[in-house]
C-alpha cells in the first residue's frame, strides 16, 4: 500500500509567530486563508508539492495547548 500525507494541523496560540517560524525554518508561505468570527485557518506551503501545514488560530484561546 502507498500513501502520502498532504495536509497536517497544529493550532497554535500566536499565528503570526508561528508563520514566521515555519516560513524562516522551513520555507513555507501561504497559500491560502479561511478567516471566521472565531477562527483562523492558514495553510502554508513549499510551492513544489501538494503538502500544506494548516495553522489553525482560534481568537478566544488563551491557554498552551496540552498535546501529551
Amino acid at each position: 500500500m502507498s500513501f502520502q500525507f498532504n495536509h497536517f494541523n497544529f493550532n497554535v496560540l500566536d499565528l503570526k509567530r508561528s508563520m514566521d517560524f515555519y516560513e524562516k525554518a522551513l520555507g513555507l508561505k501561504e497559500v491560502r486563508r479561511s478567516e471566521y468570527t472565531d477562527r483562523v485557518y492558514v495553510f502554508l506551503g513549499d510551492g513544489s508539492t501538494f503538502f500544506t501545514l494548516e495553522l489553525t488560530y482560534i481568537k478566544d484561546h488563551k491557554k498552551p495547548y496540552d498535546l501529551g
